[in-house]
């Protein structure tokens, strides 16, 4: 039998809510929040040049299908921001190129690197609290010490220095 490790998903705004035993690690914090921004500043030039290809492509193969893929080709350019950060969150580097350039990571608070499908949800419910908000949720951020936000909340993990 598995250990029961808690939710993937934690409604609950406190940040050890499921630290019963001891489990929660304690990270580095210092200048998480303006790095954060400059890291996701350098994402969306990575996510542009990355959509700039993509475009191109897509215009060459809706050229070629006579229009016929176009709608297709439009929704997947439109799930690039989505899934670079799916990718890169998911991988064993845990952190996009913007959080590795300003030495951030993202991980579960027990200190466990997040698994794709959680990397998945936690850039989907960015991209959503973003879009339903007009970026207002991320005042979230100024009212705990972790500079964590809705999503980070949801899904019990945390932006980060990373360990040396």
């Amino acid at each position: 039998m598995s250990k029961n490790t808690g939710p993937i998903i934690d409604l609950s705004m406190n940040s050890d809510s499921h630290d019963t035993k001891g489990s929660q690690k304690t990270f580095d914090y210092s200048g998480v929040r303006i790095n954060r921004i400059l890291a996701y500043i350098v994402d969306v030039v990575v996510i542009f040049f990355i959509g700039i290809a993509a475009s191109t492509v897509a215009a060459i193969l809706g050229i070629v299908t006579l229009g016929m893929l176009s709608p297709l080709l439009a929704m997947l350019l439109a799930a690039i921001p989505l899934a670079y950060h799916t990718m890169t969150i998911g991988s064993s580097w845990n952190a996009t190129l913007g959080m590795r350039l300003f030495n951030l990571e993202v991980s579960l608070a027990d200190g466990r690197s997040l698994d794709y499908f959680t990397a998945f949800i936690h850039s989907a419910l960015f991209y959503f609290t973003m879009a339903i908000t007009s970026a207002l949720i991320l005042l979230v951020s100024l009212f705990n010490s972790e500079g964590k936000l809705l999503h980070d909340y949801l899904t019990h993990s945390s932006v980060h220095n990373k360990p040396s």
